[in-house]
Formats: C-alpha cells, sequence, structure tokens
C-alpha cells in the first residue's frame, strides 16, 4: 500500500482535489471552483508522465486561472443572469394600504401589501392614516418606509 500511494500519490492528490472542487461548486452554485475541477483533472492525467510536482501545480494554477477568466464570463452571458428584486426587496414601489396609522414618533404604523401586514414608518415623517395608500420606497430591517400615493 505504501508503494502504491508514493508512486500514485500526485495522481491521488489531484482527483481529491477534483471532487473537492465540485463538492464546493454543488454547495455553492457560483461558478467559481468548478473551474478548478477540470484542471485538477489535467494535472492528474499529467501526472504519471511528469514527476515534478511543482510543474503539475503550475499547471493546475495556470489553467485554473485561464478557465476561471474565460469560462465563468462566457457561462455567465449564456445563462444571462439578471439581478432580480427578491422576496421583500419587490415591494419597493408597489403600493400598499395602511391598516394602522402611522406615526414614527410613536414608533406605531401598518401597511397590508400582497396580502401580508408589514410595520411600516413614514419616509418623511408625516402621520399617515389608516386607509391611505402608500408606495413603498424602501424597507429598513422588518419595516416598510413608505409615503403617501399622492407624492409619486
Amino acid at each position: 500500500m505504501k508503494d502504491f500511494l508514493i508512486q500514485n500519490g500526485a495522481f491521488i492528490f489531484w482527483a481529491i482535489i477534483a471532487v473537492i472542487a465540485l463538492i464546493i461548486e454543488a454547495l455553492t452554485a457560483e461558478l467559481v471552483s468548478c473551474w478548478f475541477a477540470p484542471s485538477a483533472l489535467v494535472a492528474m492525467i499529467l501526472s504519471p508522465f511528469v514527476k515534478n510536482f511543482l510543474i503539475q501545480l503550475a499547471v493546475f494554477l495556470g489553467l485554473s486561472m485561464l478557465l476561471l477568466a474565460v469560462g465563468r464570463t462566457i457561462v455567465k452571458k449564456k445563462l444571462n443572469l439578471r439581478k432580480t428584486n427578491l422576496n421583500a426587496d419587490s415591494l419597493i414601489g408597489k403600493t400598499g394600504v395602511v391598516q394602522e396609522p402611522i406615526n414614527n414618533i410613536s414608533e406605531t404604523g401598518s401597511v397590508k401589501i400582497a396580502g401580508l401586514v408589514w410595520t411600516a414608518r413614514s419616509a418623511h415623517g408625516e402621520e399617515i392614516p389608516e386607509g391611505a395608500v402608500v408606495v413603498i420606497r424602501e424597507i429598513q430591517g422588518v419595516k416598510l418606509i413608505c409615503v403617501p400615493k399622492k407624492e409619486n
């Protein structure tokens, strides 16, 4: 077993690096570590023929950087990844109805939007009465910051 590891240690090392890179990519899905797996496979194939580990490492690092720079750019363009508003951020710009009068000084107020009631505050500090229609300007923590619809 010891002789096998001595003779094939680099081969096994690069195989492990390839698997680890794929596992990390599966956990993060950021299109970064997936480019290290093919580089590790090339280094693994090279290892029986080139015994110098520094040359193997140089091939691995060079190919990784090349694939990362070129591959990630091409894949991102093909996937056309656009930033989309998710969850609460998608409420910005939408209208809601005040359920409890909004008063920043007494820290009261709520707005119903998309079937959910949110804690709300006024963007400009004015009181907004119950039943008023408001536009969501931003979200701070779990509070909607809104203005009366007429200001829109």
